[in-house]
């Protein structure tokens, strides 16, 4: 059985418990002048991925320009308007949590904040913080959020 929600999320049914939720989601790398990542602490009662440190973004709406959601979705979750320098890639992803399974494609895009730090204010999750690439490898982050940001230290050559 597949069926949409009122958010127009695709499900599967898997069975009476689990779902197959399908939705493409808009991220953003954000860095600061001193080339430190922006990301988020989901908070604990999060469906998905509870106290991880991953992304800004959201959802992707079918025909939408991901480029205007990720600027929208920026300064309704955080605040902040950033300098989108370039997309880089659409990944899949695929993350299993306590309501089922998700996937689709993340569509990923390089920012750049230049404002102060107590320009943030965070509409969701426990926390936000800049953190430079030693300190990703000492905090609870996504596994795929890490991958995502090792390919692109890796194609920077640091």
């Amino acid at each position: 059985m597949v069926f949409k929600d009122l958010d127009n999320k695709i499900y599967k049914e898997k069975n009476s418990l689990n779902l197959m939720i399908q939705r493409n989601v808009v991220i953003a790398i954000i860095l600061n002048n001193n080339n430190e990542v922006l990301l988020q602490k989901k908070d604990l009662g999060h469906p998905w991925l509870p106290g991880k440190w991953c992304f800004f973004g959201g959802k992707l709406e079918e025909g939408s320009n991901s480029k205007d959601i990720l600027k929208e979705i920026l300064k309704r979750k955080i605040g902040i308007e950033v300098d989108i320098i370039k997309f880089l890639k659409t990944s899949p992803y695929k993350i299993e949590h306590s309501k089922g399974i998700e996937e689709g494609e993340d569509y990923i895009y390089l920012c750049r904040f230049n404002g102060k730090l107590s320009d943030i204010k965070l509409d969701e999750g426990a926390g936000f913080a800049f953190l430079d690439k030693k300190e990703l490898e000492t905090i609870p982050i996504t596994k795929h959020s890490l991958k995502i940001l090792k390919e692109y230290f890796e194609s920077r050559g640091k």
